[in-house]
């Protein structure tokens, strides 16, 4: 597996505070030496928002083509987020 695809799987377990949302993603690629963390921006993307949750777009500088799309799914109490799906873009 690449990097990328490791980072990846450990997204899709992800549950994080829903403010937090946006800084772990870029954690995680960061961990797994995806990239340096000045080199990634993670935004919401509410134009991606599905049925499974609100959508967040992390992009890599340099590789303006490709993005991360993750879908999380707030908690009743809107506290907790839980990433239901992740896809490569």
């Amino acid at each position: 597996m690449s990097k990328i695809d490791d980072a990846i799987e450990r997204i899709k377990i992800l549950e994080c505070p829903t403010g937090n949302v946006e800084s772990r993603i870029a954690q995680i690629l960061e961990d797994y030496g995806v990239a340096n963390s000045n080199e990634i921006i993670v935004e919401r993307d509410k134009y991606t928002d599905n049925v499974k949750g609100e959508a967040y777009r992390a992009k890599i500088s340099g590789d303006a083509n490709k993005s991360i799309i993750v879908v999380a799914e707030s908690g009743l109490d809107d506290y907790v987020a839980k990433v239901t799906d992740v896809y490569m873009s």
